[in-house]
Formats: structure tokens, C-alpha cells, sequence
């Protein structure tokens, strides 16, 4: 699938929560395939992803599936000055919402998240400290989310991060042959009520199902 690169919209004034229900609702219309839910995430899911030592320690994050940007926003609000942010949106629904969002950081990618290493490659990351999705696994084929949860593998470094948030628990088979089992959390203040899987990628050698430290 071909990809755009686009560059942050220069506007005074980025999408606010109200905004962002409204994006979704005609991304959900558009494409109900791609859109898992008609409501954006709410501020206390997205300060639960955001708000943690490993978002504000990174140099390197990946973004899977930014939707309407809720959470990109909460991102970049902890993310380090010198930090940059790459988010990867299937669903150009989403354009006008994620290129409101004015900050330096940012690059966007209209793309397929299977793509991911060559994106990475593409706009010379390196290796990744913290990899986010909000893909809705239970939607995907097989192979694309096998071929997903293998690139964010191989994308982040030794003690990288990898955070699902997800309404169903099918991200936790794909993850487990190669990131072990997840730190698992209900988010009750959103709608629908979700549940994030945490990972922490293990040095080469270790199993990821025992102990390493």
C-alpha cells in the first residue's frame, strides 16, 4: 500500500474532545471495518497511556493507529523536548483531525501499520524506545497481525515498551511468543470500557515467559 508523508497543518487552534467524537463518528460511518469504536478516547485513557516514566524518559515513539489524535496529543504533552513521535493511520478519515496537530515532533504516516519497519527505516528513527497501539487486533487478519506485533518487535530496543490498549484480549496471543505475558489494566472511564496490555521487550536470549532480571 502506498504511503503519504504529511506535513502538520499550521493552525492556532488543535482538536478538542468534542471535535474529535465528531471525527470519528464520520470516520466510523466511512470505513466501520477500520474504526473500532464511534467514541474517541476519553482524557482518562489517554493520560493513562501518556502519563508514565517510559513516555517521558523516550527519544523514539511509534504511534499505531492515532485515530482522530486524542492521544497523540496526551503523547507529545509528555514526550521530551528533543523526542520525536511517528504515527501510522490506516484510515485517511483521520487527516484533518491528526494534521491540526502542530508540533515539530510529529510525523505522520497515512500507511499500513504492517509497514511499520520500513516507515521506521524510512524516516531514520533507529530503534524505538516505546511502541503504542490502539489497532483493534480482533479486527485483523491473522498474518497482518502477526506480521504487526512481529514489526514492533523487531522496531524496539532491549527494555522498549510495547502498549496495547484494546476492547478484546486477542492482542495477548499474538504478543505472547514473543513478548511473554502482558501487565494487564482495566480503563473503566471510557466508552467502551478498555483493558491496556503493557510488554517490556527482553534482552536477546532471555524467554520472554521467565524472569530475566
Amino acid at each position: 500500500m502506498p504511503t503519504t508523508t504529511l506535513s502538520p497543518i499550521r493552525r492556532s487552534k488543535q482538536p478538542g474532545f468534542a471535535e474529535r467524537i465528531w471525527c470519528v463518528l464520520k470516520a466510523w460511518v466511512r470505513n466501520p471495518t477500520e474504526v473500532a469504536t464511534v467514541c474517541p478516547s476519553s482524557p482518562f485513557l489517554t493520560k493513562h497511556l501518556a502519563e508514565r516514566d517510559c513516555v517521558r524518559k523516550a527519544s523514539r515513539i511509534v504511534e499505531l493507529g492515532p485515530g482522530a489524535g486524542g492521544t497523540t496529543q496526551a503523547l507529545l504533552a509528555s514526550m521530551r523536548t528533543d523526542a520525536r513521535l511517528l504515527a501510522i493511520e490506516k484510515t485517511d478519515a483521520f487527516a484533518e483531525s491528526l494534521g491540526a496537530i502542530t508540533d515539530p515532533r510529529l510525523t505522520l504516516e497515512f500507511a499500513d501499520a504492517c509497514d511499520l519497519i520500513d516507515l521506521v527505516t524510512k524516516h531514520d528513527f533507529g530503534k524505538v524506545d516505546v511502541a503504542i497501539s490502539g489497532i483493534p487486533f480482533s479486527h485483523l487478519p491473522s498474518m497482518s497481525a502477526k506480521r504487526i506485533i512481529q514489526s514492533v518487535h523487531e522496531v524496539l530496543r532491549p527494555g522498549g515498551v510495547f502498549i496495547a490498549y484494546q476492547l478484546t484480549s486477542d492482542v495477548k496471543d499474538y504478543a505472547r511468543p514473543l513478548f511473554g505475558p502482558p501487565k494487564t489494566e482495566i480503563i473503566p472511564m471510557n466508552l467502551p470500557p478498555l483493558q491496556s496490555f503493557d510488554w517490556t521487550k527482553v534482552e536477546a536470549g532471555c524467554d520472554p515467559a521467565s524472569d530475566c532480571s
